[in-house]
């Protein structure tokens, strides 16, 4: 659910997008492997073929970005912008690493660039909320006294995801809620949810250069979003939408993004960087004048 690849695998497709290059199927096994020169070409087929989980025989001796999307990317990549599907998840837990548990699930689905259904439940955790979360998201152990527990809610989101297959997963740093969901789910033995996962907020890195700060509440700012339930599920997942529902149009109208394919090479597109600033000391030594000859 939700991967890509091995971070060689990544790197590859990054580098194929920004540049429109090609690459030897025997090459990248080699950057698969770490390895130092190209390896046997049929032994080379199969390798990649497993790492993309696709049929050897689908893959060409040369590959480029169209071969190395994820499955789920592959499936969706030309509907346009206007008629695909969108799934805007939020999570709220009970802390950042991998033992923390989820305490609400927010989602609303987009079609047609339109906002549709909405789930959203409380989930009661196996242990009492840390008061930080409590003070940041308002949800405390009395509240979640009669919430259902994660053997309820999961398989429930789960079914809920099912019934739009081809949505794309989107969320604000949505590394950090798809990878939440994938353990989350393997702990309920659930099926995964093989959607490709756009991030609103690499999206808005590439599409408002300009802005600078790229947080949800900096997103509502400049989009002019009111969420009256921030640090609440649904309340995020509904500011997210109707961030992702600014984002879409300037991705297709400035950066000519019209189709999914394209949104999720947008979204990969490397970052300038940026120049680093001289010091103030190394700018007055450079600006003070030097000594009498």
């Amino acid at each position: 659910m939700f991967r890509i690849g091995g971070s060689a695998l990544r790197r590859s497709l990054d580098e194929l997008c920004d540049r429109g290059q090609r690459i030897e199927i025997a090459e990248l096994a080699a950057r698969l492997l770490a390895l130092d020169s190209p390896i046997e070409r049929e032994l080379a087929r199969r390798l990649v073929a497993a790492a993309l989980d696709r049929p050897a025989a689908e893959l060409p001796s040369e590959l480029g970005p169209e071969h190395l999307r994820p499955a789920g990317e592959i499936a969706v990549q030309a509907i346009p912008l206007e008629s695909a599907d969108f799934v805007v998840v939020d999570l709220e837990t009970t802390g950042l690493g991998a033992s923390a548990a989820i305490l609400e699930i927010g989602a609303v689905r987009i079609s047609q660039l339109q906002l549709g259904d909405r789930f959203d439940s409380l989930v009661r955790p196996p242990g009492p909320v840390p008061a930080r979360i409590t003070e940041l998201t308002g949800i405390s152990d009395p509240l979640l006294a009669d919430a259902p527990p994660a053997a309820e809610v999961l398989p429930a989101f789960r079914s809920w995801l099912a019934s739009a297959p081809r949505a794309v997963f989107v969320a604000h740093n949505a590394e950090f809620d798809s990878g939440f969901l994938v353990r989350a789910f393997a702990e309920q033995q659930l099926a995964p949810f093989d959607s490709p996962v756009l991030c609103t907020r690499k999206l808005a890195r590439r599409v408002l250069p300009a802005l600078g700060r790229y947080s949800l509440d900096a997103l509502c700012a400049a989009f002019g979003i009111s969420n009256g339930a921030r640090h609440r599920a649904l309340g995020d997942a509904l500011a997210t939408a109707r961030a992702l529902l600014w984002l879409l149009p300037q991705a297709r109208d400035e950066h000519s993004a019209a189709s999914l394919g394209e949104l999720f090479d947008l979204q990969r597109r490397p970052l300038p960087r940026r120049r680093r600033r001289r010091s103030s000391r190394a700018q007055r030594g450079s600006a003070a004048p030097g000594p009498a000859p």
